[in-house]
């Protein structure tokens, strides 16, 4: 039986791969999986802070990492993983990444090349996507959109022994670059017929710490990620989901629907298998959970009875009523977060494109504050187009706010994003580095008690610690030794610390 190997590193979700994985099986092929490094978050960067392209936020007065900036992967991790391909002996290897890993792929991949010159290597995800000619470097060919059209064509390729020079969505070099004809994207009645992601334990490996760990050693069954659409309906110029629609049009013409959602028949049944399997929480991992009246109505009436588990969704004012949050909240809904990006109104609206008025953002922080359900709020820092009123106006609107967690992500401008672009024609100037971090801070502080809320505003007031920002990470002392305790109740080993809380999309 030919074998088909897909590798995706610090994701171990990864659940778009496992669908392909589910299709590869379909064919006829025998799928493996490796996860090279392990999604850890949570710990604290204390040096060489802006050397990695990868997510930083602020979260309890500490300034914390995710991916390589807080686990760089070791030459022995990679020698583990070349043997992993030696002893699986794959007809071809499929590379599923994102934009911050272009680096760590060039070098990985550029040593598997050199182990394995006879396998191809075909890269996708949002990654090779927006930037297929720097993924060809490594890769044979690179995916371009949906990739379940992709592997089907790559799956039979194999079994017939051909190359993959006419398989839909791929685009090679030879010589000049060519794409091949692409595939319209999935409607609603083509999603339903894609497999349930492949979950199994066999055929997968965990590579971390300089080990591998094989299929049940690692997977956290009690936690299960569903999504149950594609898309987004809003137009955040900062996140991807508004580029995937604008990728169709400018290279094949073709419209891609800007939300599909599945049946509710279908995401319930996959949520089920999951329970049986021995899920305890659900987490709906769509941009916005689903808004579609019907939908929901259909959600509300089964989901307590038929799966009756506690789960997490992002739910927003301006898609979900009061009366839907509170009857989700009944039906299980007990933890969602608030993204609010910027209390500024000029940056809310002109930069980031959020149209929501701030005062039902409060209005929604307080509903769900009353409700009882768990949230943390989102807000982005070092945004080159923010000036010092902008942050203090953000400042100020944070003392409107219910107290919960916060979360201060600093800006990453994806390649083609809306945002990226408009940085890019303006050429903004940003403020220093120091007064960005002590407006993070202060965001922090004020959100975090009613007692570190009148310190915020005493600090503000008087440009305190303005100039070393990090001082302020005294004032957290307590929660940081609350947190590592709760740490050290789940046995969670500090350095591996994950899925603290949600993260963010």
């Amino acid at each position: 039986m030919k074998k088909i190997l897909f590798i995706t590193l610090y994701d171990m979700i990864c659940y778009g791969m496992r669908i392909l994985s589910s299709l590869a099986k379909q064919s006829g092929l025998e799928s493996h999986m490796v996860l090279f490094k392990s999604e850890k978050s949570y710990m604290p960067i204390w040096t060489n802070k802006d050397r990695y392209d990868t997510y930083q936020y602020y979260y309890n007065g500490l300034l914390r990492g995710s991916f390589y900036a807080i686990d760089p992967y070791t030459d022995k991790d990679i020698e583990i993983l070349i043997d992993t391909i030696r002893d699986v002996s794959p007809g071809v290897i499929c590379l599923s990444t994102r934009s911050f890993a272009y680096p760590f792929c060039k070098e990985i991949f550029g040593k598997i090349r050199k182990e394995f010159p006879h396998i191809p290597v075909v890269g996708g995800g949002w990654g090779p996507s927006l930037e297929p000619e720097k993924f060809l470097e490594f890769c044979d060919y690179v995916c371009f959109g949906e990739g379940e059209s992709a592997i089907r064509g790559i799956c039979d390729a194999l079994v017939r022994g051909s190359n993959f020079d006419h398989v839909p969505n791929l685009i090679y070099r030879r010589g000049s670059l060519i794409r091949n004809e692409v595939s319209p994207p999935f409607t609603g009645k083509e999603l339903e017929a894609l497999p349930y992601p492949d979950f199994s334990t066999d055929n997968k490996y965990l590579i971390d710490g300089e080990k591998m760990s094989h299929g049940s050693e690692f997977y956290n069954k009690k936690v299960y990620d569903c999504f149950a659409g594609r898309g987004c309906p809003m137009n955040c110029t900062y996140c991807m989901s508004s580029k995937y629609r604008e990728i169709y049009k400018e290279y094949t013409n073709q419209q891609c629907s800007k939300y599909r959602l599945r049946s509710l028949d279908t995401v319930l049944n996959e949520v089920r298998l999951a329970k049986e399997r021995g899920a305890e929480f659900i987490r709906f991992k769509d941009e916005v959970f689903p808004i579609d009246p019907r939908w929901v109505k259909g959600f509300l009436e089964r989901y307590e009875a038929e799966i009756g588990l506690p789960f997490f969704g992002f739910v927003r004012p301006e898609f979900h009523s009061v009366d839907t949050i509170r009857a989700l909240r009944d039906a299980g809904l007990n933890v969602t977060m608030v993204g609010i990006q910027s209390g500024a109104e000029d940056i809310l609206k002109n930069v980031y494109r959020r149209m929501l008025p701030k005062e039902k953002i409060i209005k929604f922080s307080k509903t769900l504050s009353d409700l009882n359900i768990q949230f943390s709020y989102h807000f982005i820092y070092r945004n080159p187009f923010e000036t010092e009123d902008n942050l203090r106006e953000s400042l100020e609107f944070t003392y409107s706010l219910p107290f919960a967690n916060a979360f201060i992500y600093k800006l990453q401008l994806f390649p083609g994003s809306p945002l990226s672009r408009m940085a890019e024609e303006a050429k903004p100037f940003p403020l220093p580095r120091y007064v960005a971090n002590w407006y993070a801070m202060l965001h922090s502080l004020s959100l975090k008690g009613p007692r570190l809320r009148k310190v915020a505003r005493y600090v503000h007031k008087y440009r305190l610690f303005r100039r070393k920002p990090v001082v302020l990470s005294l004032v957290f002392l307590g929660s940081l030794i609350k947190e590592y305790v709760d740490v050290l109740k789940n046995r969670y080993v500090y350095k591996a610390a994950l899925h603290f809380s949600p993260k963010t999309k």
